[in-house]
């Protein structure tokens, strides 16, 4: 009996420890706004590629007493016009910044894209300026981090963007260049498990 009690609370325990998500605050610039979209209403953010935390995506995260897990979806950005050449091989580098400019974490994605290639939403943009006519997210990689406890704020920035036609690379690591898109950003607080004692 004492062992199916044993039993049901710890196949219970994974649900107990699910955080549930809470708010926080996205203070990016306005123009790097990329736009939303158009299924899932997620906003999308351009990253450049910077050392100043204040130049990237800076999110202000609440005060939590366990800490929490923060996620958020990586894209390459890529403009797409007719003669973009295609098949391609894309890498795209950013970094997360926490406490000024002290690192959290690098984090990659890296795809071919071929002809035909389409993003899985429309992005609604927040641009009609021409120069956006051809952007467009590419791919999605979830990133989820842990978030000490107590206040925090981050910045995701950009480091470097490879693009890969057949022989010919050509690397993009140029201060001020928009280099990835991020989206759909979650933070949910760690709640404590269900302890077990006799």
């Amino acid at each position: 009996m004492i062992s199916l009690l044993i039993s049901v609370l710890l196949a219970w325990t994974p649900f107990a420890q699910e955080g549930k998500d809470i708010p926080f605050d996205i203070r990016a610039r306005q123009n790097l706004l990329m736009g939303k979209g158009g299924t899932s209403g997620s906003l999308y953010y351009d990253v450049v590629i910077t050392r100043q935390p204040t130049q990237g995506i800076l999110i202000k995260l609440p005060y939590t007493k366990k800490g929490g897990k923060f996620s958020f979806d990586l894209h390459h950005r890529i403009a797409m016009p007719e003669d973009f050449g295609l098949p391609a091989e894309v890498t795209t580098v950013i970094e997360v910044l926490s406490g000024g400019t002290t690192s959290l974490g690098v984090y990659t994605i890296a795809d071919k894209i071929h002809a035909g290639d389409k993003f899985d939403e429309t992005i609604i943009k927040a641009s009609s300026a021409e120069i956006d006519k051809f952007i467009t997210p590419m791919f999605r990689k979830t990133i989820t981090m842990d978030i000490r406890p107590g206040p925090q704020s981050i910045s995701i920035v950009g480091q470097m963007l490879m693009i890969t036609r057949g022989a010919t690379t050509t690397r993009v690591d140029t201060p001020g260049t928009r280099i990835a898109a991020v989206s759909n950003f979650k933070f949910a607080e760690t709640s404590p498990g269900v302890s077990l004692t006799r």
